[in-house]
């Protein structure tokens, strides 16, 4: 990864280090939590590399140094704080998560495919999963981090909104601190990690999955992306009731041929229409979504350890007429080819 940060993007007046905790009992965010907490710099190195995916931790100032991580991980959410008494810049291996980046003091820049995003009292930043990440932080700079799962964060808006989101569902990499929303979600957290830190006041698990879920929300509210104005205002779309109709009808006429045509007139309007209904609510084709049921059909047929089912039946079942092209999509679609599915399902 290029070096898109330094230290010296944070230029700030020389001032006195602080502690890295605060209060007079000296307990920060999630301290029942701590993962690092040390005055040497070389072994916040070594634990960031080898516990936080850090590949590369740079300092500035560090002549009085401490840094302190506290960090949980619940089922599909994670909360961390951090703080150093210096300058910090840290380059980040891609991540299964999203991280979402709170200011509770300073400011730090977040930056993500070469877009960086300030992290301070004004806003929030979001990096997504599955990409190099970089983050510089001025000293005495305290961060409050929530790791989101992305497919358990899918899952709930497309429980909310009956849209599944397509795979390059993105978000916008800024979130206003000022926005409602985002006030919400902070308060939430707030919550949350002051729950985590009484000892003797633990919910039962049932509890926390809930405040999970209420997570996932929060935040999908306050994000900015394609579904937030839907998610603000729940009232049904015209749009989306029909796409849901046409959905149906194919999920119960997967075994016959499907056309555009055949989908106008179950519909009422034209072939037109119904490409770029389904293009706005969807994001993909009617014909893809009919793709997707045949494949998954044929996958449902494949594990199923019928010794009458072969690749070649399977596929002209599902009115897939080109072999070829039915290992291709299939492997696409599920990673293996049809014929290690069959075989895996006769072995077990």
């Amino acid at each position: 990864m290029n070096r898109l940060l330094t230290a010296a993007d944070l230029v700030s007046a020389p001032a006195k280090p602080s502690p890295a905790s605060t209060g007079a009992t000296g307990l920060e965010p999630l301290h029942r939590h701590a993962l690092i907490r040390t005055s040497n710099a070389d072994v916040l190195r070594d634990l960031a590399g080898r516990r936080l995916g850090a590949e590369r931790v740079d300092f500035r100032n560090a002549e009085r140094f401490e840094a302190i991580v506290n960090l949980i991980e619940l089922e599909t959410i994670g909360l961390a704080f951090g703080t150093t008494t210096c300058d910090m810049v840290c380059d980040h291996r891609a991540a299964d998560f999203i991280r979402v980046q709170i200011a509770l003091k300073g400011r730090a820049v977040s930056c993500a495919r070469g877009e960086a995003t300030d992290v301070n009292e004004h806003q929030l930043a979001v990096a997504p999963a599955g990409v190099p990440w970089q983050m510089a932080c001025q000293g005495g700079h305290r961060r409050l981090t929530l790791r989101l799962d992305p497919q358990a964060l899918r899952r709930r808006l497309t429980a909310l909104v009956g849209v599944q989101p397509r795979a390059d569902f993105a978000v916008a990499p800024a979130i206003p601190a000022a926005d409602p929303q985002a006030r919400s979600l902070m308060r939430l957290l707030d919550f949350l990690t002051t729950q985590l830190n009484e000892q003797d006041a633990a919910f039962p698990a049932a509890v926390y999955r809930e405040l999970e879920d209420a997570v996932h929300v929060a935040f999908l509210c306050a994000s900015r992306h394609r579904f937030r104005d839907t998610l603000l205002d729940p009232s049904p779309m015209p749009d989306f009731g029909l796409v849901k109709r046409l959905e149906d009808y194919i999920e119960a006429n997967w075994r016959e041929p499907i056309t555009i045509e055949r989908l106008a007139r179950e519909a009422g309007v034209s072939a037109r229409s119904i490409f770029r209904l389904f293009e706005r609510v969807r994001g993909y084709s009617p014909m893809a979504f009919a793709k997707s049921v045949r494949l998954r059909r044929a996958h449902e047929m494949l594990r199923s350890g019928d010794p009458a089912v072969t690749v070649a039946a399977a596929a002209a079942a599902c009115n897939f007429a080109n072999a070829g092209h039915f290992a291709r999509y299939y492997r696409a679609t599920f990673g293996e080819l049809p014929s290690a599915t069959m075989t895996r399902a006769e072995q077990s």
